[in-house]
């Protein structure tokens, strides 16, 4: 029981992968944006993917190291 928390943080740590590999594959993977209705599209939509995909996984990286950070301080404060 001791290490339920570890386990836990594991699984919540997942799962915040999983949820935002989903959202990069299905949402913004077929995105497509036609503005000027020319082969820029093609560039402008890439920028948008690009942009927005890597704006994504800085979140979770931050969001991955508040979630460590709170579990540790929670695990050492406790002993």
């Amino acid at each position: 029981m001791r290490l339920l928390g570890l386990f836990m943080l594991i699984f919540i740590m997942w799962m915040m992968i999983v949820i935002v590999s989903y959202f990069l594959i299905f949402i913004i993977g077929p995105l497509h944006i036609d503005i000027f209705h020319n082969s820029s599209d093609r560039l402008i939509s890439s920028i948008v993917k690009a942009s927005s995909a890597i704006g994504l996984v800085v979140v979770l990286i931050l969001m991955l190291g508040i979630l460590k950070t709170k579990y540790l301080q929670k695990t050492l404060l406790k002993e």
